[in-house]
């Protein structure tokens, strides 16, 4: 059997000087990894062959350590090859008469596997967001389906149950719709549908709820919102609602119901049911008193 050597660890083995750093010794590995010929290795200290940062971290941590207990494992550090390219790599180090004896294995496959496991991650991350984004949007107008409003509702109970703000309840109806879809047939319903979903958008900021609440009824719940903002969105709501009566065929309006919530019903466990039964009894009203209007619950 041959002799086995050094040379033949497929891993690159060093030997510095501990008081001066030079580089006194490499492997077969270690030449090909850094690029530097053996017979020239007095040319070179180890703060010639790991970046900036790992001699920070040598001279801060490794060193007091190895004086310390003689050694120091799976240090993480990066190498640098002669073409200036840098190489991730875990090093055990070993203090023996006055001599730092290493053995370094490069982690450039650990970090690309890493790094694609993370790519990984990412990607399902993605799917699993739009996956739950499917389950919580209505398909035909993209606003938050019936299930996902009384998901961010109870969420915002249980904020509002911790500290009050004011919120209003907001119930739109398109008025006469069925007379919409029996005149001007279903498809022209569901572009009617989505314009008035996208006018509701519009007007609402990111910290309200906007759902499709079933069939032609919308609900808006504006968080912060006092009686007279409250009145600004309906009065908005309308005039965009006017407006799109000059791109479409047919009349369209709709009647809103609003419920202001109150502190006491903050506290309630039936607090949606609450508002969302006076906001509906606001909406009939409106219905009652001739449609394209706003009639708010404490004049019902």
């Amino acid at each position: 059997m041959t002799q086995p050597s050094l040379d033949s660890f497929p891993c690159l083995l060093m030997v510095t000087d501990f008081e001066t750093n030079k580089l006194e010794y490499i492997n077969r590995s270690a030449s090909a990894c850094l690029g530097i010929n053996t017979d020239d290795i007095q040319q070179y200290s180890l703060f010639d062959i790991i970046s900036k940062a790992s001699s920070i971290f040598f001279e801060s941590y490794v060193r007091p350590t190895i004086v310390s207990t003689g050694e120091c494992q799976e240090v993480q550090l990066s190498l640098v090859a002669s073409s200036g390219e840098k190489l991730p790599a875990v090093a055990n180090i070993e203090l023996a008469q006055a001599k730092i004896y290493w053995s370094v294995y490069t982690a450039v496959a650990r970090d690309r596997l890493y790094q694609e496991l993370i790519e990984v991650r990412e990607q399902l991350e993605e799917e699993t967001e739009k996956l739950v984004r499917l389950t919580r949007i209505d398909p035909l107008t993209q606003l938050l389906n019936r299930r996902a409003a009384l998901d961010d509702l109870n969420s915002l109970q249980k904020r509002l149950q911790r500290q009050f703000v004011p919120v209003s309840f907001v119930v739109i109806d398109i008025d006469l719709f069925k007379k919409l879809n029996d005149t001007y047939g279903h498809s022209h319903g569901d572009e009617v549908l989505v314009k008035v979903a996208a006018i509701l958008q519009n007007v609402s900021r990111a910290s309200d709820i906007v759902a499709r609440w079933g069939g032609e009824e919308f609900l808006v719940v504006l968080y912060g919102s006092c009686v007279e903002d409250t009145r600004c969105f309906c009065e908005r709501v309308h005039s965009a609602i006017n407006s799109l009566n000059d791109s479409i065929d047919g009349d369209v309006s709709v009647s809103v119901g609003v419920s202001a919530l109150s502190a006491e019903y903050s506290v309630c466990s039936e607090m949606i049911d609450n508002c969302m039964k006076e906001a509906d009894a606001a909406l009939y009203q409106a219905k009652s008193n001739g449609r394209s209007r706003t009639e708010y619950f404490e004049s019902v």
